[in-house]
């Protein structure tokens, strides 16, 4: 016989699961809403940055190194070179790393001149016609990338599959060429080709993010001992006229906030562009599209998780690294030991996340800052190596304290410098935060200063 009061409670076991069911539902539908509208807000913003920083890469306003600067635009003198540019890397054999690091030795003053391997010399007489035409192009007027070569631009033009990497191989060569003409006594034609490497890295910070200015700190290091030594070197007139340069060169690196600018548009686009509403993809530069569809879309599918679920956990993600991004902003200008901790603290946040996307995301952007730092305080010490000399000349004795290294305008965190007397009267520069051995550039007397 049938329990009546088993019966009747049936009924209500159901409304009871059918309604906590339900609830769930509703709740989860109200997660996801909640997530689409804030992930559709934050991609307005991208769109708007996007297309601001797409167009600030095409036109870069920065003092040219030169009194009279080429006419046209950077782009205009590069892009017709790239192909070859392309070419030239390519064919270069790869180095045995006892071979490299000879050659770096040589760039760097360790060895001289005359112990540079045949590899790398070979390699400066087949690139040098190139070379000072690429170098030559750094003389333009106005700054800007050829397409191609900027971080909104479309991946998959030819440019993209090396990007950056054959200015890199131009700027050793430039690095080698300028110690070659110091040692063969022309130091004022090794100090131009110097500026003008110099010129050309400065101008790589420019629309390519955070590749962008680590490429032209990578190249301000790889021409600092050889610009140092060539300036110790050079007649005190050109030497005067290449602390004027180096000074334009110092104010028109561009801060890493504008790097960061890059990166807060292009990682969104990078990590969940195919996911933007198609009003907002159809309002994308072009180049911009491109890399929305085929950047996100085999991001997602490198996850190796079934697709709909790395769609929902990166539709969490990405606003809240699209926000980070923008807290980091403010801090990226400021001396290190105010960024650093406030750096740290904004990290923190992501390795407790529950989502992976965002527990995997490690941007430690103070590394990147302070490669940057290095990058001023490299271009800081020429200028007052160029000042200290003069001096000298002025006045037949080597100054007691730091020179003033921009009297008429101001840079972005100027370099605190030290003085040290060092043997045979000469003079070492360097940070007042490093020690000599980190950082540093001598100064020696030369026959015209006494």
């Amino acid at each position: 016989m049938t329990n009546p009061s088993a019966t009747s409670r049936l009924p209500t076991f159901f409304i009871i699961v059918a309604g906590s069911l339900l609830l769930v539902l509703l709740l989860a539908f109200g997660a996801h809403w909640r997530l689409k509208q804030r992930a559709r807000a934050a991609a307005d913003v991208v769109v708007a940055e996007t297309r601001e920083r797409t167009a600030a890469a095409e036109r870069v306003v920065r003092p040219s190194h030169l009194d009279s600067p080429v006419p046209g635009t950077l782009a205009e003198a590069l892009g017709p070179l790239m192909p070859e540019l392309i070419a030239l890397r390519d064919s270069e054999p790869t180095l045995s790393e006892e071979v490299d690091a000879a050659c770096v030795d040589v760039r760097n003053g360790v060895r001289p001149v005359s112990e540079l391997p045949r590899e790398c010399r070979e390699a400066l007489d087949r690139g040098r016609p190139l070379m000072q035409r690429a170098l030559r192009a750094s003389r333009a007027e106005v700054g800007g990338l050829p397409e191609g070569l900027r971080i909104f631009d479309d991946p998959r033009h030819p440019s993209q599959r090396t990007l950056l990497l054959p200015f890199l191989h131009i700027l050793k060569l430039a690095a080698l060429e300028t110690r070659s003409q110091t040692a063969r006594g022309e130091a004022d034609a090794a100090l131009e080709t110097c500026l003008d490497g110099l010129a050309l890295a400065r101008d790589l910070s420019y629309g390519n993010a955070l590749i962008g200015a680590m490429v032209s700190a990578t190249g301000h290091k790889t021409l600092f001992f050889p610009c140092a030594e060539a300036l110790d070197q050079a007649s005190p007139s050109r030497r005067q006229q290449a602390c004027l340069a180096l000074r334009r060169i110092r104010s028109g690196v561009a801060p890493l906030s504008t790097a960061l600018r890059d990166e807060r548009a292009y990682m969104p686009l990078y990590l969940a562009g195919a996911t933007f509403e198609q009003d907002q993809f159809d309002a994308l530069p072009t180049g911009a599209k491109a890399l929305a569809l085929y950047s996100s879309s085999q991001d997602l599918v490198s996850t190796g998780m079934p697709a709909l679920l790395a769609r929902k956990l990166m539709l969490q993600a990405w606003p809240v690294v699209h926000e980070y991004i923008g807290q980091a902003l403010p801090l990226m200008d400021l001396p290190w030991d105010q960024r650093a901790p406030q750096l740290a603290a904004l990290a923190s946040t992501f390795t407790s996340s529950w989502n992976p996307f965002l527990n995997e995301y490690d941007e430690g952007y103070e590394r990147f800052a302070t490669r940057v730092d290095t990058q001023r305080a490299q271009l800081d010490l020429l200028v007052a190596l160029a000042l200290v000399k003069q001096q000298r000349l002025e006045s037949g004795t080597w100054p007691s304290e730091p020179p003033t290294l921009y009297p008429e305008q101001e840079v972005l965190l100027p370099t605190a410098l030290k003085l040290q007397p060092g043997e045979g009267d000469k003079l070492l520069l360097y940070p007042e935060d490093m020690k000599p051995e980190e950082l540093s550039v001598t100064a020696t007397p030369g026959a015209a200063e006494g």
